[in-house]
């Protein structure tokens, strides 16, 4: 069997775009999803090549000042990678949600294939991109009345 990556499900978002909006969207929207992926599938379609693992990501920021590196925290994730039909599904979100992230996964790897889902898919992920956009326009609206700004001294 031949593993395909490549094949985007429609020209809006990379895969790395759409991997991290579904990482971020409901873990209930990404199952009800992929329940409906997997139920036009037969089981000889499926295999788990990884399956969902917890563990822990160290994430590094950047001072911006200095530019130095530095690790500022450990994040709890998990993981999960299978093939549907051939190609590659791949997921990583934050929490301890099995469930969620081979959801995910079967979801990528819909979007991969192009098939009869691939556009849910990347409905959901755009729904989740709008989603987070509001959210942060309410809390800059909220942050703006604290806004300082300092003049210039000649």
């Amino acid at each position: 069997m031949t593993r395909q990556t490549s094949r985007p499900a429609a020209a809006g978002l990379t895969r790395e775009e759409r991997t991290e909006l579904l990482s971020r969207a409901g873990a209930a929207d990404v199952v009800t999803l992929a329940d409906r992926v997997l139920a036009g599938v037969g089981d000889d379609a499926v295999h788990l090549t990884r399956p969902p693992q917890v563990g822990i990501v160290v994430a590094q920021v950047r001072e911006p000042l200095a530019g130095h590196r530095f690790l500022f925290i450990d994040v709890l994730t998990t993981q999960a990678e299978l093939e549907l039909d051939g190609h590659l599904g791949w997921a990583m979100r934050t929490g301890e949600d099995r469930r969620a992230a081979l959801a995910q996964a079967v979801c990528d790897a819909e979007a991969a294939r192009g098939g009869p889902h691939a556009r849910a898919v990347e409905d959901l992920a755009l729904a989740t991109r709008d989603r987070l956009a509001d959210r942060r326009a309410e809390e800059w609206e909220r942050l703006v009345p604290t806004i300082v700004e300092f003049e210039e001294v000649p």
